[in-house]
């Protein structure tokens, strides 16, 4: 690039323009798919606009360069989404899809940003066995190791943040599903029992380290028999949300018997691992005579004061089930949604929401029915889902709110919120004229 003492001008100007356009190429290809991803979520399926877009996402990915696949998936994911969307997005990258050097830098990095958090955790959904085309094996192994090896690194870490936690939770909760049992024939698995350990021994105060102490305990015996309340109890920790499932169950069964248990149970939702508070709150799903008195406080302060997403969803459940006991809930659930400091969060205000839906009946005072409305309007487009059900439970009650419902409709809403104002908000109102 010298030529007697002097950069050669030109050559330089010119590796700067074909790194600019690689750098304008890089954005414009995740720009491109997002908008694209966008309008498939927004058209309506058998819409023209949907075609479109579907097959020009799907001409787009083959055509990434490797450096760009990362990029745009995570372009595409949505933090308040379902599973199964995000999931959609990344099986159009197909079997395989990610370099997976690129997603073990995402994990390796605490700094990671909230899409590139969900990209993570959507993917390693994919070891799970019901994923069984979307990964190799080869690559699912692969990924088992990342895991050992980001639990090692963080077990020297003299302190890990709960986010963190919680991300590395969902992932190992994954390859478990699948892998547990089987670190004899699968070397990676053993790599990540041990690093399992190693963690837990470095991190004894913190609820990552619990959790992962009770799934090495559990690992030589994943599918246990859940026939004791020893084991039930110990089975609202598994990792395998059916397991946990079943356990709720087995101690609902066992609380009609022996009013004890329920005690004990009670005792469970203080524990500082999310999926045993959730499962706990579970229980009482299938035990809806024991002590509403007690049960509906507890229920209530878990929904409006818990920070974990999956109690809170498991606390407004029970509350469901207990409808009639729970009618003394409102104020205070109406109560939570108008805090002026401490504003729920979105999923949290669903939840409330959703489960305000359930009390509210014909012989709610009229008073309760309008703090209800007006909450749902204030949080059309905070938390969506839980404001149109609650609506909708209001019925002709919520007559005011169609010029607000039909304006969101028109201007925010995916083609599936459309479908669900249409044919069941709007009809539930007695307002929807046409589908206009």
């Amino acid at each position: 690039m010298r030529k007697n003492g002097i950069f050669n001008t030109a050559v330089l100007a010119n590796i700067l323009f074909l790194a600019l356009m690689s750098t304008f190429a890089r954005t414009d290809s995740v720009t491109d798919a997002a908008s694209l991803w966008k309008q498939m979520r927004d058209s309506d399926v058998n819409s023209t606009e949907f075609t479109q877009a579907r097959r020009e996402l799907l001409n787009l990915i083959p055509t990434l360069p490797a450096d760009q696949k990362v990029p745009v998936a995570t372009a595409l994911m949505q933090r308040g989404a379902d599973d199964a969307t995000n999931a959609t997005a990344l099986d159009m990258f197909g079997t395989d899809g990610l370099p997976l050097a690129d997603i073990k830098n995402i994990l390796d990095n605490s700094n990671r940003t909230w899409p590139q958090r969900v990209l993570v955790r959507t993917y390693f959904m994919f070891c799970r066995p019901e994923s069984e085309t979307r990964l190799s094996e080869q690559t699912r192994r692969q990924m088992v190791g990342m895991l050992a090896d980001r639990l090692n690194a963080l077990a020297a870490q003299s302190k890990v943040d709960y986010g963190e936690q919680r991300l590395l939770h969902h992932a190992i909760e994954a390859v478990l599903s699948r892998y547990a049992g089987q670190q004899d024939s699968v070397p990676e698995v053993a790599r990540l029992l041990q690093a399992m350990k190693a963690y837990t021994a470095g991190h004894s105060g913190d609820v990552l380290a619990l959790t992962l102490s009770t799934w090495v305990a559990m690992s030589d015996d994943p599918k246990p028999d859940i026939d004791n309340e020893k084991t039930a109890m110990l089975a609202l920790g598994h990792w395998e949300p059916l397991v946990r499932m079943q356990a709720s169950v087995f101690l609902g069964s066992e609380i009609r018997k022996d009013p004890g248990v329920g005690q004990r149970v009670l005792a469970m939702l203080s524990d500082p691992r999310d999926e045993v508070r959730a499962s706990a709150a579970s229980v009482f799903s299938y035990a809806i005579s024991y002590k509403p008195e007690t049960v509906i406080p507890a229920m209530v302060n878990l929904l409006v004061e818990d920070r974990g997403v999956t109690v809170q969803k498991a606390a407004s459940d029970t509350l469901m089930v207990h409808s009639e006991e729970a009618q003394v809930s409102i104020d205070l659930l109406l109560a939570a949604l108008n805090k002026k400091t401490n504003k729920p969060g979105p999923k949290r205000t669903t939840s409330i929401l959703q489960t305000l839906s359930y009390l509210i009946h014909d012989r709610t005072a009229g008073s309760q029915k309008q703090r209800l409305l007006e909450a749902a309007v204030d949080n059309l487009e905070y938390a969506p889902q839980g404001a149109l059900r609650a609506m909708e439970a209001l019925g002709p009650y919520a007559a005011p709110a169609v010029p607000n419902i039909k304006n969101y409709r028109d201007t925010k809403a995916d083609r599936f919120t459309r479908q669900y104002i249409d044919r069941h908000v709007l009809q539930a109102i007695g307002s929807a004229q046409d589908g206009n």
